[in-house]
């Protein structure tokens, strides 16, 4: 399985697909920053060019972590059973498993390197472009990405599911949606007459992670920390059992 993975580490690392997804998240980091000092230039009144407010618009979008990992992890394999990367895979003696694992392995360790280059642009230009506000800080929002961590994990193992399960991408984006998004909607809506489904739209990070429930700094209470990591081992769980199901039945 090691050379699966360093084999799929060169592969990642000598195509463009991968620089130029990091260059467009990077560019997203320094736009956001660049736009809030511009408009605090051009206008005096504008009370939101400081790096407090940089930090709380990070803070209000949790899913944004989880859609990153779809993000990596299509950029890394989506059309690997058309081009025949993994019908290769198993013909040189590589188990299912062992390719399960490896694509587990090498997106998780891509996605995780993403994420920091990504935040370490996003509070550089901050930092330099803002004015200092030390009502919210940057370590806020690390300490929200840890209780996200679990939930943008499953969510990759998710992604990892829909890529194996069909080589049309958007169908496999698709069916991330439904999951992730229309699913605990729907359970939302529902909830309002029936309280069973309430309780459970409660624990689907869809919903507790979503713009409006963000604004409660779930990741500063213990409820809310119990709730990622229940939620997020949870879908790990089921996400990975699924994934290696559909791999060990895949026509190659």
């Amino acid at each position: 399985m090691l050379n699966y993975i360093r084999s799929e580490f060169y592969r990642v690392f000598h195509s463009k697909g991968i620089y130029v997804t990091l260059a467009l998240l990077a560019a997203c980091a320094i736009l956001i920053n660049a736009l809030l000092a511009c408009f605090g230039a051009v206008s005096p009144d504008f009370a939101y060019d400081n790096t407090s407010f940089a930090m709380q618009f990070l803070l209000q979008l949790p899913l944004l972590y989880p859609f990153a990992a779809l993000l990596i992890v299509y950029v890394l394999y989506e059309g690997a059973g058309k081009n025949g990367n993994l019908k290769n895979a198993v013909a040189f003696g590589v188990s299912r498993e062992k390719l399960l694992a490896g694509q587990f392995v090498v997106s998780t360790i891509v996605s995780l390197a993403a994420m920091v280059v990504t935040l370490g642009v996003y509070f550089a230009c901050a930092y330099a472009l803002l004015d200092f506000d030390a009502t919210i800080a940057g370590t806020e929002v690390i300490r929200q990405v840890l209780c996200v961590l679990p939930t943008a994990i499953a969510s990759l193992i998710l992604a990892l599911l829909c890529v194996n399960m069909t080589d049309r991408g958007f169908v496999g984006i698709l069916v991330w949606l439904l999951v992730m998004i229309l699913i605990p909607e729907i359970f939302r809506y529902v909830g309002y007459r029936v309280d069973a489904f309430a309780r459970i739209a409660d624990w689907m990070p869809g919903h507790f992670m979503d713009l409006q429930n963000a604004t409660e700094l779930f990741w500063q209470t213990s409820e809310g920390v119990g709730k990622c990591m229940i939620a997020g081992g949870a879908g790990i769980a089921v996400f990975g059992l699924s994934c290696w199901l559909v791999l060990r039945r895949k026509e190659m």
